[in-house]
């Protein structure tokens, strides 16, 4: 359950469940800073972390030298 206010100061709550309660999460761990790969932890981090240094877009560390 999510509970805020509107523009107008008006009090506003929203439940959610299944796949939208997951989407509420997340965009309130974007609020906080966070990220998704932030509540990994173990092997499925560093498959994570490893799949975003290999990706194409990604910056290599010797870019420019």
């Amino acid at each position: 359950m999510i509970e805020g206010v509107t523009m107008t100061g008006e009090p506003v709550r929203i439940e959610g469940t299944g796949f939208f309660a997951r989407c509420l999460q997340h965009e309130c761990d974007h609020l906080d800073g966070g990220l998704f790969l932030d509540r990994l932890s173990g092997l499925r981090r560093r498959r994570v972390l490893r799949a975003v240094r290999r990706a194409p877009w990604a910056v290599s560390d010797d870019a420019g030298a």
